[in-house]
């Protein structure tokens, strides 16, 4: 079989729409179909040969079905069939392409973005008030009962949401119609924590517009690049980059002389094989001439420069970039990222895009899975890489004993005490530091230093708001049921008793409004339209998640 080609969000419900209520209920019945399909695709254009009589035809556009009418069929009920209805709910939902802007635009600036906010327009909160609906009907029956029909109106939602530009609020509901997409195919890349996390984010959103909140982030249609003028940059290290979505690459780590982090990117479709082949290809700013291996170690004057919003470094014509002398990681100004306060970096991780922590410590040993740092603040850290190069690295590095590291790590937000290890600087026979995610260390680099047994792993308590965590993950796959079970009584009661009483509170809520069904006189349940239920499991989803940040905040701080 070859994969479907990628639609458009809005083609699929228009395409379901077409279908009559008795063929609705079959599509997701019949959505295996489409892995015995043989799918031809030449130039702009696709066909499967179902049978002697029918042939499915796609009309493509850059690779992608645009429209409705572009998608045919020969068989007699055509266009109300069955077949044009799995081969819309079955593609993979792509993102469209729009025209770039230009990099001269007036710059505005963030500070009189904020003191001067756009009011949300009635479309705008007509749009989100669809999202949210859509969004909530998941809720109420779960992703186990969100077919073909519920992820069409989600993806109808979507669209409506990006032509009226709440595009972040669009992306956000896009990752959610394709974790329903992959839980449906029982894929093993269905994760219910992130799905959970995208609807925190997307209902967020549109509850914002829908109040009339002015300084909501309506996000762009694609990342705009203002100008900024000269920057003095030194290369702190590169990232290998390998994402589930079937994309590969690195991104180069710099800072100014003010501490200001900075990013240059490059990121293509391709698996593990693309990451390492890009560390050592040219970098696309300026004509500096160096790879982005070499430029993680190097410095960099930029004139012309143009910066996104999270400071992901733009490649205009009219950038221009030379290489130049650069600091090590203990010269200033490098060294002023490491004297940063560790509460402050913190903050600043879980607040901002910048989540990198740059850290100074001692080996203390190799766990299972990475090595322990224990930091000059008296916390002890666990280490963790990304891909295999970074693990293996780790783990000989764990290998010696009481050597001082300087570190940069990214945090991981949901594990106390825990960061995804970068690069690495200290007492090793290498002349500047180590990216680990590229780099492959050599025991030889560690000057001889003697093994030390592993040790035991951390055994950290279980987050006290658990109870409330797992009925809001429950929630996401089985629905409202989940939340009216007889066992969230059990579970108040045990949030009461150790003193988390308005955890206790917003879980009783949520169970009081999951059994909060009104009945007709017959007895039958009678479909709840009202916003009480999605409230009341995002102000759960909320709350839980602020807990465990502030938690996990504790456990880097405590030694």
């Amino acid at each position: 079989m070859t994969t479907l080609p990628p639609a458009l969000p809005g083609v699929v419900p228009d395409v379901l729409d077409t279908l009559p209520p008795r063929l609705r209920k079959r599509v997701d019945a019949a959505l295996d179909r489409v892995h015995e399909w043989t799918i031809e695709v030449a130039n702009e254009s696709a066909r499967a040969a179902l049978a002697d009589d029918t042939v499915l035809t796609w009309t493509l556009h850059n690779g992608v079905l645009t429209a409705a009418g572009d998608l045919a069929c020969t068989c007699l009920l055509a266009p109300k069939c069955l077949h044009r209805a799995l081969a819309a709910a079955g593609a993979p939902i792509a993102e469209p392409d729009h025209a770039p802007q230009p990099e001269e635009s007036q710059p505005v600036s963030e500070v009189e973005a904020i003191l001067r906010p756009e009011p949300v327009q009635e479309r705008e909160r007509v749009a989100a008030t669809a999202l949210w609906r859509a969004c909530a009907e998941i809720l109420r029956v779960g992703v186990t009962a969100s077919g073909a029909v519920v992820r069409g109106e989600l993806l109808r939602a979507v669209h409506s949401a990006r032509v009226v530009g709440l595009h972040r609020a669009a992306a956000a509901g896009i990752r959610v119609a394709t974790g329903l997409a992959e839980a449906k195919a029982g894929s093993s890349a269905f994760d219910r924590e992130t799905l959970a996390t995208d609807l925190v984010e997307v209902m967020l959103l549109c509850h914002d517009l829908r109040r009339g909140t002015g300084d909501t982030d309506r996000g762009t249609a694609r990342r705009e690049y203002r100008p900024i003028g000269a920057l003095r940059l030194h290369g702190l290290c590169t990232e290998a980059i390998v994402t589930t979505s079937g994309h590969a690459g690195v991104v180069t780590h710099l800072a100014d002389s003010d501490g200001t982090l900075w990013t240059v990117q490059a990121v293509r479709p391709g698996g593990l094989e693309r990451a390492i082949l890009t560390a050592d290809g040219p970098v696309a700013l300026g004509e500096s001439g160096l790879t982005h291996r070499e430029l993680g170690r190097s410095g960099l004057v930029v004139s012309g420069a143009t910066r996104s919003p999270d400071n992901r470094l733009g490649a205009g014509r009219q950038v221009r970039a030379v290489s130049a002398t650069t600091v090590t990681w203990h010269e200033d100004p490098l060294t002023s990222l490491w004297d940063q306060p560790l509460p402050d970096q913190l903050a600043r991780a879980h607040t901002s895009p910048d989540d990198l922590l740059f850290l100074t410590g001692t080996i203390i040993g190799p766990t299972r899975t990475a090595l322990r740092l224990r930091l000059d603040t008296g916390t002890d850290v666990d280490l963790t890489g990304t891909t295999a190069t970074a693990r293996d690295n780790l783990r000989l590095l764990a290998e010696a004993p009481d050597l001082s590291l300087r570190v940069i790590a990214r945090l991981v937000p949901d594990q106390p005490t825990t960061a995804v290890a970068l690069a690495v600087a200290g007492d090793l026979a290498v002349s500047r530091h180590v990216d680990l995610t590229i780099d492959q260390l050599q025991r030889s680099h560690l000057r001889g230093r003697t093994p030390t047994a592993i040790l035991t792993e951390h055994t950290p308590e279980p987050s006290p708001t658990g109870l409330l965590t797992t009925v809001v993950h429950r929630v996401v796959l089985g629905g409202r049921a989940v939340a009216a079970l007889p066992s969230t009584a059990r579970d108040v009661r045990t949030l009461s008793r150790i003193g988390l009483t308005a955890t206790a509170d917003i879980l009783d809520d949520l169970a009081e409004q999951a059994r909060d069904r009104e009945r007709d006189v017959f007895g039958r349940v009678i479909a709840d339209e009202t916003d009480a239920f999605p409230l009341a499991w995002l102000t759960a989803a909320v709350h839980a998640r602020e807990f465990t940040r502030a938690t996990i905040r504790r456990s880097w701080l405590t030694p």
